[in-house]
């Protein structure tokens, strides 16, 4: 739904530590600052071939769901994602090349067009250490490599991610998204990985199989404009400040359509992790979605959990407005209250 995917870049690698620790933290690691392993780890992606088995596990309620999954990178921007167990997702594939997303379900026998879930790199880092803190946690073996183990906190809000970084290839072998409220809310690991693989440019591309139906859920229809461009290509009023709090700025934004309705996506960033705000009037719309009762909001707002990202929906003045971010609920609540008051 996000123009830049399941959110979560490498960019949230980057920040710094203070002063006094850098002498004592570069003796640790050998030489090498925490600046360098973040730098490192941001560009991985784009400079490493690699291929494994990956646990993806996330907090659904009161249990955590478990999903196995084969994945493989090409450089520099292309992926595949292949599940393998539980049984309800076995089959399914993810092909992204780098400027499109497609997946294929096989139970449906349909096929998802989106827009590519390749991280950004357009922020500045500079904006990144400005915002975020980094701790370094230790050092350890993960699947027999020797990882830094990190921890990244923004400096306005609250949540953690939690990485252990490969020393000599920069990936990301075991990631973890800390909720200040439900404590670990989701986990990725690497059972086992391959590196320096000349994988063939076919196997990312996609293969639509037979009869599959292709649909295209949300279609942008165009590049990231300005505020006040996109209020005259969708002809409704935006409530959409130009800032929010957190340090989150407005990149720019984009209609979208799902099927006749037309909606606004504005896209803001605080240097490292993505929210998405989506506006359409209500009355071009049916009941709110199904969720979790939000009363800082009033009437009829709703939230959602996957994981570590989060969507908020309410309403107010005549249109529903929809926030979808990697951030802590009472984080979202706060931005939403900014960008419009509980009606």
């Amino acid at each position: 739904m996000t123009r830049p995917g399941a959110a979560f870049v490498a960019l949230l690698l980057m920040a710094a530590v203070p002063a006094a620790s850098q002498d004592a933290t570069t003796r640790l690691l050998g030489g090498v600052t925490v600046e360098e392993i973040a730098r490192h780890a941001m560009i991985a992606p784009q400079i490493v071939d690699y291929e494994g088995t990956k646990v993806l596990s996330i907090l659904r309620g009161q249990s955590m769901e478990t999903v196995w999954v084969s994945e493989a990178h090409k450089r520099p921007n292309r992926m595949r994602l292949e599940f393998l167990s539980p049984e309800g997702v076995a089959g399914r594939l993810v092909v992204d090349d780098g400027s499109q997303t497609w997946q294929y379900e096989p139970r449906l026998h349909l096929v998802i067009q989106g827009p590519s879930m390749a991280p950004s790199t357009e922020m500045a880092y500079e904006r990144v250490l400005e915002r975020y803190t980094l701790t370094l946690l230790g050092m350890e073996e993960v699947i027999g490599r020797p990882t830094v183990t990190l921890s990244v906190k923004p400096r306005q809000g609250r949540g953690e991610r939690r990485l252990w970084i490969d020393r000599m290839t920069g990936v990301a072998l075991r990631t973890e998204e800390r909720d200040p409220e439900a404590g670990l809310a989701a986990a990725t690991y690497f059972t086992r990985i391959s590196y320096g693989l000349n994988f063939p440019d076919a196997m990312f591309r996609p293969r639509i199989p037979a009869g599959a139906r292709v649909v295209v859920p949300t279609e942008a229809m165009g590049p990231l404009v300005p505020l006040a461009l996109l209020r005259q290509k969708v002809r409704f009023d935006l409530q959409a400040p130009e800032a929010l709090p957190g340090g989150f700025v407005l990149v720019g934004g984009e209609p979208v359509r799902s099927g006749p309705l037309l909606a606004a996506h504005l896209y803001y960033t605080d240097g490292a992790r993505p929210v998405s705000l989506f506006i359409a009037p209500t009355a071009w719309l049916g009941p709110p979605g199904r969720g979790e009762a939000v009363t800082a909001l009033g009437g009829q707002a709703r939230t959602i959990t996957w994981g570590a990202t989060r969507l908020l929906q309410w309403e107010s003045r005549g249109m529903r407005l929809t926030l979808i971010g990697p951030l802590p609920l009472a984080d979202l609540i706060t931005l939403a209250a900014s960008i419009s008051p509980a009606r």
